[in-house]
């Protein structure tokens, strides 16, 4: 599973598409690379399911250009998804068939090998024990992953997942992950749409952050957390003279105290933890522990969206 020669496999530039005089997604340049298990993160309605339809050809966009494994869509439309699997919402069956006739009439519109692959498929999922009931019988978790069969048909390099976890219980939950993870590991890309910020952090490498449209931030989940406020946290021997000198400090926005009675110092900058070890140190007081607090994709989040809201609202 060869990358292309940019080392993107998916990429869109100014992609927008509108309804009429709303737009569901305005001015999208997204760069998806291979071999990631990439998160499209953002609240119901920001424009998540739009802009995975206008990826696979569903919707056609109002203007911008997509590119899917070096093919442009939607003039190549054929090319493009010849190796990309897909579910978009929930999933759809014949519910009076089992799981595996259901995948049999998929494969018969693919070709003889995909035929071939259903047994492995199965297996694959852990449906093979109950791939001659009924789906009408299935659990929306087993739905779930007979979506994730179907879309194994075609051995794709790239699979889309839009709001997988939905409805799922956290026994559910742990087996897509792990599921996930397998693929990624075969050097698969798995682009994962979800509201669920918990899920996406455990599960996803990269993370594009959308809202009411609009792509707001992507990179590395490492990177995103990066551009957090900066925060450290500190034990030492006397907090309230501790307290005094950190907050004359001028890299010093904010002084806490967690729950265990350390400190919390937000930074306004991220390099100002030795500086302020400095200044703790010739006050006399002494320090235990000085440590950085990794910030979690939540608060990253709401960060970077509070901030937007504030921009909007000088603006208005």
């Amino acid at each position: 599973m060869n990358s292309n020669a940019s080392g993107v496999l998916v990429e869109t530039r100014g992609l927008t598409k509108r309804f009429g005089p709303r737009a569901a997604i305005d001015n999208v340049d997204l760069r998806i690379p291979p071999g990631v298990a990439y998160g499209l993160l953002g609240p119901n309605g920001a424009g998540k399911t739009t802009l995975i339809r206008a990826l696979l050809g569903l919707i056609r966009a109002s203007s911008g250009s997509i590119r899917v494994m070096g093919c442009e869509m939607p003039r190549e439309h054929g090319a493009a998804l010849a190796r990309v699997g897909a579910v978009v919402e929930e999933p759809r069956f014949h519910d009076h068939l089992t799981g595996r006739e259901n995948l049999v009439v998929v494969s018969a519109l693919i070709s003889d090998e995909a035929t071939q692959r259903i047994p492995a498929v199965l297996e694959r999922v852990g449906l093979a024990a109950r791939a001659d009931d009924r789906v009408a019988t299935y659990s929306l978790g087993m739905r779930q992953r007979l979506g994730i069969a179907r879309c194994l048909l075609n051995d794709p390099r790239l699979l889309v997942l839009d709001e997988p976890m939905n409805g799922l219980d956290p026994a559910g939950i742990q087996e897509f992950r792990s599921l996930i993870r397998s693929f990624v590991a075969e050097g698969r890309t798995v682009l994962i749409s979800s509201h669920l910020l918990d899920e996406i952090e455990r599960t996803c490498d990269m993370v594009a952050i959308i809202d009411r449209g609009h792509l707001i931030r992507q990179g590395r989940l490492a990177d995103l957390r990066d551009g957090s406020v900066a925060q450290i946290l500190i034990t030492c021997d006397d907090n309230t003279k501790a307290n005094v000198i950190l907050g004359v400090q001028p890299e010093v926005r904010a002084v806490a105290r967690d729950q265990q009675g350390n400190l919390l110092v937000t930074l306004r900058h991220s390099d100002g933890a030795a500086a302020l070890n400095r200044a703790l140190v010739i006050g006399g007081v002494a320090v235990s522990r000085l440590e950085p607090v990794r910030a979690t994709l939540e608060e990253r989040f709401l960060d970077i969206t509070s901030r937007l809201e504030s921009t909007e609202e000088v603006t208005a």
